[in-house]
């Protein structure tokens, strides 16, 4: 089998994972949806996500990355199989304040990306990406981010010496990392962001671009209300 087809099956398997298991047996997370469709969970989990980060983390931190941010990524479960060739994916949403400061959203979005490097196990973990000005915004709806990070980065106590660190591209981006498992060694990671656009059509219940969901108002929804309040804390 040669490494394309290694990493297609890696992949794969990375994704069965999601789909079998819950949030909380991966994770540890306690977020538990009471919807009965995957876009709705998945948007549930991201709001649960959000606090839960913010209580284990550091919530003033994260609550001034919000402030300060032109939109955010939240993937609530991130997958990793890796034995020396891994994979990593994950599905979550991309949420962007309107021309008034309001946050506006729920657009979709999956992850995916390669992983080699002296690994061994699955775990998952969160991820929230801050978009920090109109260059990143505009690539991230265009789908036009691609990952291309060092070392994994299991975020703790962000106002503590350690588990603290910085993704640059183009110094615009600023992720922040949760993760239940721990690895061995380092890896290098190259992957993208690309957007959901038949949950997006599937959840909004017809074809609408990303732009008009995170610039306008016109397609909001009163499910996506707990995501969006768990961004100004409320």
């Amino acid at each position: 089998m040669n490494k394309f087809k290694q990493v297609i099956v890696c992949a794969a398997a990375v994704m069965l994972l999601a789909s079998c298991n819950s949030v909380k047996k991966i994770t540890g997370s306690p977020c538990v949806s009471n919807s009965t469709t995957s876009s709705q969970i998945i948007v549930d989990s991201a709001a649960c996500a959000v606090r839960q980060m913010k209580h284990e983390l550091d919530g003033p931190t994260i609550d001034y990355l919000l402030e300060i941010s032109r939109a955010v990524f939240i993937f609530p479960d991130v997958y990793k199989l890796a034995f020396m060739i891994g994979a990593e994916g994950g599905t979550g949403v991309l949420c962007a304040k309107d021309s008034t400061g309001f946050w506006n959203g729920p657009a979709f979005y999956s992850m995916a990306g390669v992983d080699i490097g002296l690994q061994g196990g699955v775990a998952g973990k969160t991820v929230m990406i801050f978009l920090m000005d109109d260059e990143a915004l505009e690539s991230a709806m265009a789908g036009k981010i691609d990952l291309s990070l060092g070392a994994d980065l299991a975020i703790g106590d962000l106002s503590g010496q350690s588990h603290r660190g910085s993704f640059d591209v183009d110094g615009n981006i600023f992720p922040l990392v949760y993760q239940a498992g721990a690895f061995a060694g380092v890896s290098y990671r190259t992957g993208a962001l690309m957007v959901g656009n038949e949950r997006n059509k599937t959840y909004y219940g017809k074809p609408v671009s990303v732009k008009e969901l995170l610039m306008t108002h016109e397609h909001d929804k009163p499910e996506a209300d707990i995501l969006l309040n768990a961004l100004v804390g409320l």
